[in-house]
This record gives structure tokens, sequence and C-alpha cells, in this order.
């Protein structure tokens, strides 16, 4: 068997090298030695290769580009010259045309590493996806073909069309109808991220986030048969030695896992929910993709640059890789189990029985939200009430609250408890964001807009940007448009959006995802309150848990925190005082400022110097040979001068260095 492989393997050699071996022992020891020298010198000049591009391209794109260099630079020396000469022992002769060779190599080798630069982008990937170069290439490969048939459906609806006769509700009615179509037609990934963008009410306007909210995915159910394969890979073991029961028909099933109902061992209910196999190939080249989707809408839509699409796709990409890895909910419900009144209940999970691609929670037996029927109003009065101020004590107290409190993850237990599901997505925000939140509704229910403004800067990411003066007299007029008297608190959310939007200001995720899930939650109370009303229940939260004495605490903390913060700066302030006199006085005295002040940006000009003196050079070098090889065609010497070896060099040197120039430019500007 061994000396089988060992033959396909020479002829295999055979083939790359252009070299007939003749039948017998002789001609395959003389493959087999062959076959050692080519894989020697694809190590040696994968290694050169490696080392010319730089150690910041991947070894992987380095061995793909070094494998094929071979093989063409391979085939060309044997086409226009070791076809001509007599078979020697060695296929390996060194000459002038032998130098040609190894020149080709590396730059050919470099050429097909531009290529593969140019094609990818440095959008993040799965996290599993390492080194491979056969994957690494198939991946690359349908990236493109996915990206291009992208384009089409950018094409085909228009979405780079923006017509100017029209008003501004009509544009922005036009571009999200577009941008609908677009995805829905690209399916997948995609179909999530026009559903996520749909809740950003913080960021885009209601008739372009009406559009979005019509997308529909059509989610194909895996057999029960592929299911139960899955389970028991996960669990290691049977399904018969693990559950009592299992039912293969899903309860639900959506883009990224599929729900089934299963009895444990012990008697206890509960329901599996698994990972779709193939969901991370696809998600590895939908996120590739989507990443560059989101770059070409912000160059070339101004209202994809105004609201951070790129960083809003990164946030949404780090999301759904959360949601993939369901170990990261069996935290999330143990967070939120942590927290757990005994007015809501929340699911317990099973760890035991849960993995990475699979997780056992505890069934809950009750109906949804929105097909309760057996409670009284006054009943379904009080379970509204008991949900929107665990929502609140989840936000302002805990820091860590549902995500998506929908009408189908709030179910009614038979005792009457409300309880929520799905836990893929929680929200959190920190100590500082909540008293931000705090100092904002303070703010407003005291008409202060000062107070309102020290909360914005707590709850926005580019808070550095705020001019304050400017934003207090905008958030006054706020005030002075609505009264908090009637029910307008709705109203009062989109009008702050919008003066964050006029600021140039974006909230931090987690605080849009709190602004978000209030809004959410108001849709589903209604669903079992009609007369349910958000801005009066936001009322009664401000009068009843945000009283005067609550503020004057959060104040008083916040006061403690920042004399914590200043008191070790104070007392380095005289030494620092005393050094930088010494400093002035010995003529060391120096300040950093402008561009130069950051590392970062040092860094940044001095490799795009390196870049530009590289180039210089390159192209000096290029020049010069040229002019060499012209001067060598007036000389009269046989064979090769001096001018023709360094004509042929300088330009071989000329290629690689700008060859590197442009493969360090590409994968700086991903």
């Amino acid at each position: 068997m061994i000396r089988k492989r060992v033959a396909k393997a020479t002829r295999f050699l055979s083939f790359f090298r252009f070299i007939y071996l003749k039948k017998g022992k002789e001609s395959e020891r003389k493959g087999r030695s062959d076959l050692i020298y080519a894989i020697l010198l694809f190590i040696a000049f994968s290694f050169v290769s490696y080392r010319l591009i730089g150690s910041f391209e991947s070894k992987s794109k380095v061995l793909i580009s070094s494998f094929f260099s071979l093989l063409f630079s391979s085939a060309v020396y044997y086409m226009f010259h070791l076809k001509r000469v007599p078979e020697q022992k060695h296929f390996i002769q060194f000459d002038h045309y032998t130098f040609l060779y190894f020149i080709t190599l590396v730059i050919v080798s470099m050429g097909f590493a531009l290529i593969l630069e140019m094609m990818t982008d440095g959008s993040p990937g799965p996290r599993e996806q390492v080194g491979n170069p056969v994957k690494q290439l198939k991946l690359m490969v349908k990236k493109n073909i996915r990206y291009a048939q992208l384009l089409r459906y950018v094409a085909k609806n228009g979405l780079f069309k923006s017509p100017l006769q029209m008003n501004r509700e009509s544009r922005n009615r036009q571009m999200g109808e577009a941008l609908k179509n677009t995805l829905e037609e690209a399916g997948g990934v995609f179909i999530k991220f026009g559903q996520f963008l749909s809740t950003r009410t913080d960021l885009f306007a209601p008739e372009f986030i009406e559009e979005l909210t019509h997308l529909q995915e059509d989610v194909q159910r895996l057999p029960g048969e592929q299911v139960r394969l899955i389970v028991e890979e996960q669990l290691g073991c049977s399904i018969e030695e693990a559950f009592a029961s299992f039912n293969e028909q899903p309860l639900a099933a959506a883009s990224i896992a599929q729900v089934h109902r299963a009895t444990l061992k012990s008697g206890e209910a509960v329901v599996v929910k698994v990972l779709r196999p193939e969901l991370k190939e696809q998600m590895a080249v939908d996120v590739a993709i989507l990443s560059s989707f989101a770059t070409m809408l912000e160059n070339r839509m101004s209202w994809a640059s105004n609201v951070g699409i790129t960083s809003i796709a990164d946030g949404f990409i780090q999301n759904l890789y959360e949601e993939t890895d369901l170990s990261i909910e069996q935290s999330n419900i143990q967070q939120m189990r942590n927290g757990m009144t005994e007015h809501v209940y929340i699911p317990k999970v099973y760890p035991a029985y849960s993995t990475s691609e699979m997780v056992v929670v505890e069934f809950l037996d009750g109906v949804s939200l929105g097909k309760v029927s057996t409670l009284s109003k006054n009943e379904r009065v009080e379970v509204a009430k008991l949900i929107f101020d665990d929502m609140l004590a989840q936000i302002f107290e805990r820091g860590v609250f549902h995500n998506d409190p929908h009408p189908g993850n709030i179910f009614i237990l038979h005792d009457g408890r409300p309880a929520f599901l799905d836990f893929g997505a929680i929200g959190k925000l920190s100590e500082f964001q909540q008293r931000g939140f705090i100092w904002l509704l303070f703010g407003i229910l005291r008409r202060n807009p000062e107070t309102m403004a020290i909360g914005v800067e707590r709850l926005v990411v580019n808070s550095e940007e705020i001019d304050f003066k400017k934003l207090e007299l905008a958030l006054g007029e706020f005030l002075i448009v609505h009264s908090f008297e009637g029910d307008i608190l709705e109203e009062m959310g989109t009008d702050l959006f919008d003066i964050m939007g006029n600021f140039g200001l974006q909230f931090h995720p987690s605080v849009a995802a709190a602004f978000r899930s209030m809004i959410t939650l108001q849709g589903s109370l209604q669903e079992i309150d009609p007369d349910f009303n958000l801005e009066r229940a936001m009322q009664r939260f401000l009068k009843t848990q945000l009283t005067v004495s609550k503020a004057k605490e959060v104040i008083e903390e916040t006061v403690e925190d920042e004399l914590l913060n200043t008191l070790p700066r104070l007392k380095t302030f005289p030494r620092r005082i005393d050094t930088l006199l010494r400093q002035a006085e010995q003529g060391d005295f120096t300040i950093n400022m402008g561009i130069f002040s950051h590392k970062e940006n040092r860094d940044y000009v001095n490799q795009t110097v390196s870049l530009l003196f590289l180039s210089i050079v390159g192209i000096s070098f290029g020049l010069l040979s040229l002019g060499a090889l012209f001067l060598a065609q007036n000389e009269t010497t046989e064979g090769y001068s001096f001018l023709d070896v360094f004509g042929y060099s300088g330009l071989g040197l000329s290629v690689i260095m700008l060859i590197r120039v442009a493969i360090q430019s590409i994968h700086r500007t991903k």
C-alpha cells in the first residue's frame, strides 16, 4: 500500500515537473528524490515569500500562493527550458535559467498573494476557522461568488439610486424598500441584519423602519433523523440513554436553531434547542460579505454614513456570533435567574446536557402573551404591571435585561405568573449607564435641561463631541414642546433621538437596546391590556421609584465616585508641577501635540513613510534596470553581460518591492 502511494505521488510530481519517468526501479528512485527536492523547494521559497511579503500576512495565504506559484512556474520552466534539453539525473540545473526560475517562483508567489489579498477582506470570521489552506481557498471562492450575487441584487433593486426630486419621507421609504428587497433576496444573515436594523428607531426614519419590518425569512425544518444525530453527537450517547422521551417534531424552527420537546430520566419536562448544522459555514461567508457590503453602503450612501452603518454591522456580527454559541445563552439564563423575583419567572438551564451547540432548558407550561384568554381584565392589568415593573427593575437595578420582549418570548404560566423565554441575546448596562438613565429621567421629571445633558453624556458613545451649551438649549426647547402631562412619551423618545442625530451623537448599543426593549414591551403588553400605556406606566415609575431621595442618592454616589477618581490626581499634582519646572530649567521641556501626540498616529505615519520610501526605491530600481537593459543592447559580447544580469535582477527586485507595497497598502485599508 505504501509503495503504491509513493508511486502515485511520484507520478503526480512528474506531472508538475513535466518530466516523463521511465518504468523501472531506477526511475522510481529518481521520482522519489525529485519529490523530496520539490518539497524542500516548496518549503524554502514559501519561507522566502513569507518574509518578503511581510509577517502581517496570514501563513495560509502564503502557502496557497506558493503552491500555485510552484505549479505555474514549473510549467513555464519546463515548456521553455527543460523540454529542450536532455533529461538529467536531477531536474534542477544551476544556470541562468534556474536563476530566472527562482526569481519567477518568488514574483509569481507574491503576485498570487496580492490577488488573494484583493479578493479577501478584513471582516471577522468564525473562531474555529484556522489555518487549513484548502478550506481557506474554498471559503474565498464562495465569498466572491456570494458577493457577485449580492451586487446583482443591489443593481436589480436600485439600492444606490436616490432621486433628489422626492420629498424626504418618500425618499426614505424608497431607500428602505430597496434595501429590504436586496436583503430579502440575499437571504440568510442579511435578513437577520435587516430585522436588526428595523429595531434601531434611534437611528432611522419611521418610513425606513416600516419597510424593513416587512422582511420575511423562509426557514426549512431539519428532519428528525438529522436532529437525532446532532443531539447524540453533542451528548456523546444515544438519545434513549439521556432522555425518557424526545419529540423529533420541532416546537419551533428559526434560521439559527430549532427547538424540540423532551423529558429527562428524572421526569422533568425540558426543551432542547439545537443549532443548525450548516449555519457556521454559511455564516463564515455571509458575515464577511456583510462587512464589505456595509462598507460599500457607507461609502456610497449619505444615510449609511450618517448612522455609521459599518459600526452597526460590526455590532450585529458580534451579537450573531454570541447567539450561535449556545454556551453564552446558558450563561445569560443563569444571570437572569440570579436577579429573578417571585413575581416573574425565569426557566432553569441544565448545564450537564448543554454544549456550545445545544442547550437544554426547563419546559414552561403556559401560553404566550398573545394567546391569553382565560384571565379577567383586572388580572391582565395586574400581569402587565408586573412585567413592566420587572423590566424596569432589570434595566435600572440589576443592569441585565431581556433584549427582545415580544409576545412570543413572554409566557403566562398556569399559576398566573409571567415568565420570560429565549435568552440568546440579553442587554447589559453598567452602573455608570444606569445612573445616566436616572439623570436623564430625573431631568425630564424636574424639567431641567442641564440634568438631562449630564445623563446624555453618560449614555452616548462619543461624549467628547458634546457642545453642552447648544445641547442644553436644544433640550430646553424639547421640554417646552413636551409638557409630559399627556400620553406623548413615545413621541418624546423619537424627538430625543432626533436631537442626538442632529448633534452627531450615538447612544451606546446597550442603551439603545434598553430603549428598544421598552418600546417592544409596550406593544407586547397591549396584547393582554389594550389600555396599557407606556407613558402613564413610566410616569408611575418615575413618581414611585425615582423619588427626590433616590435622585439625591444617585447624586451623592456620583460625587463620591468623582472624588475617588480625582483625589489620586490631586495627590500627585504638586510632584508633577515640580517635574515640569525642573524640565523647563534643564531645557528638557517638550510638548506632544497634533497627530504625533498618539503612538497609533506616529506608527501610521511611520508606516506610510516606509511604504512611500519602498515605492520610490522600487520604481528607481525598475528605471535603472530598464536603462541597463537598453544599454546592454548596444554591447557585442557573447552571452550575458554585466548589464544584462544587473538589468534583469533589478527588474525582479523592483517587481518584488512594488508587490510588497501593494499588498501592505491593501492590507492596511481593511
